[in-house]
């Protein structure tokens, strides 16, 4: 009987948080462990999610820091295994997809809402990830490629599978866009250095660095617009 008991209290407080979600589907009223328990009633169909919901926030932080995760640390969290890290993880991949999908249609002179795309692209990376992105003629992504994962801190590109990823386009405009996982979004030399080899390797073929975007935990930085990086140096 108190089993009996336990699953109505829980299948109620699953209907019940439904229910606010219909109501609320901006989850503007959610606090985050509620918005982990919304995902969690989906990995586990039945039985209380609460406690492993608190789990997963004490470990990672955030709703975000958790469906972005790898898989092999959310498995170890307690009562989470394999299967859930991996739909945990599938659902930080979805949303990635879906930001990508919006950021093709971005105009690159529109630097805040660009600004706004890449660090959803990038949130929840614990390595550097350098990406290559192409530029029509009317200022909007054509492609987005990622052309080198890194450690936590360094991340140099081979510039001729870069070169693939822009060849491939036909397009004479590109961005650079690369990520420091744990601090600022402020350029380093190694950055700058970079950037400028790359605007050097690409100008004979009258290809076109636009800028050289670097996200950090809390901010993005253009590399033009901080006045690292001039046409007049190719």
């Amino acid at each position: 009987m108190a089993d009996d008991k336990n699953k109505s209290i829980h299948s109620g407080h699953r209907e019940r948080m439904r229910s606010r979600f219909l109501k609320d589907p901006e989850l503007s009223g959610f606090a985050e462990h509620e918005i982990m328990e919304l995902i969690l009633f989906f990995v586990f169909p039945r039985g209380d999610t609460n406690a492993v919901a608190h789990r997963l926030l004490d470990t990672f932080g955030s709703v975000n820091a958790v469906v972005n995760a790898p898989v092999e640390k959310l498995a170890k969290v307690e009562n989470i295994g394999q299967n859930s890290a991996v739909m945990l993880k599938m659902l930080g991949s979805v949303a990635k997809y879906l930001d990508k999908q919006d950021l093709l249609h971005i105009d690159v002179r529109d630097i805040p809402k660009l600004s706004q795309y890449l660090k959803a692209m990038f949130a929840g990376e614990l390595s550097e990830r350098f990406v290559v992105m192409t530029v029509n003629s009317n200022m909007r992504i054509n492609s987005v490629e990622q052309v080198t994962v890194g450690g936590q801190s360094v991340v140099c590109p081979d510039l001729k599978e870069m070169a693939k990823a822009v060849f491939s386009s036909s397009e004479e405009n590109i961005m650079l866009v690369h990520n420091h996982p744990g601090g600022t979004s402020k350029p380093s030399g190694d950055d700058i250095i970079l950037t400028r080899k790359i605007m050097q390797y690409f100008s004979p073929f009258g290809i076109n660095v636009l800028d050289h975007f670097v996200v950090g935990r809390d901010s993005v930085t253009s590399m033009r617009a901080c006045g690292f990086i001039y046409d007049t140096e190719c």
